[in-house]
């Protein structure tokens, strides 16, 4: 079993089959010291990026909460926080098979394939499996640093920003969370990115203590 603490990435781990993982923060996955002969199968809480090393005799399962994920050797984002009401599956490479472990929903589809730029939702309240095209560029930040705004509301922009850097950013001012960034950034600090913000809208940005506060100033663009 491996875990990431709060605010802590791991952003390399390799599994006994040659299989690579990354955590995000607040993550556990649990696996045996050696996979049986005929499977793999491993169990994660939290969000992790799988890079899983080929093996079509083997398949590698993952559960995930009420869902489970079967690959034979691809690369894909799994998000399944606890208190989230949705486990998402987000496939990079390959092709992915997501499943309800307990659907009691009989005409809803038990099991989905997905392919490169496809995304599985599963929602929790409902028992159903989702299939749409991935649109969120951003949805390895976590693990890369990367990130690209296309007229991006600041609100979403923090948010994005919360969770890749694990930092408490506010808005301040009434006009602030709908400016509208367009922007790409390649492994910057959070630091960097909120000065670039902070120049482009004309805003006031503070640091106390770790905790980013972005204000309207009275030269914001409106």
């Amino acid at each position: 079993e491996i875990s990431s603490a709060d605010k802590q990435v791991v952003n390399e781990y390799i599994l006994p089959d040659g299989t690579v993982v990354a955590l995000n923060s607040n993550s556990t996955l649990t696996f045996p010291k050696k996979f049986k002969n005929t499977i793999r199968e491993v169990t994660i809480t939290g969000e992790a990026f799988f890079d899983v090393y080929s093996d079509p005799e083997k398949p590698f399962i993952i559960h995930a909460g009420n869902a489970q994920v079967k690959v034979l050797g691809t690369s894909f984002n799994v998000c399944a926080y606890p208190n989230d009401e949705t486990i998402e599956v987000v496939v990079e490479t390959g092709i992915v098979e997501v499943s309800c472990q307990n659907s009691e929903i009989p005409e809803e589809p038990l099991a989905l394939l997905l392919n490169a730029g496809e995304k599985g939702t599963l929602l929790h309240s409902l028992n159903k499996l989702e299939k749409t095209i991935n649109t969120n560029a951003n949805y390895l930040a976590w693990k890369t640093h990367n990130l690209v705004f296309d007229q991006t509301p600041l609100g979403e922009v923090v948010q994005y920003l919360k969770k890749t850097y694990h930092t408490q950013i506010q808005l301040n001012g009434d006009n602030v969370e709908r400016l509208l960034l367009t922007a790409q950034f390649e492994n910057k600090s959070v630091e960097f990115i909120l000065n670039v913000v902070q120049l482009t809208f004309g805003l006031q940005l503070e640091n106390e203590n770790g905790n980013y506060i972005l204000s309207e100033s009275k030269t914001v663009n409106k």
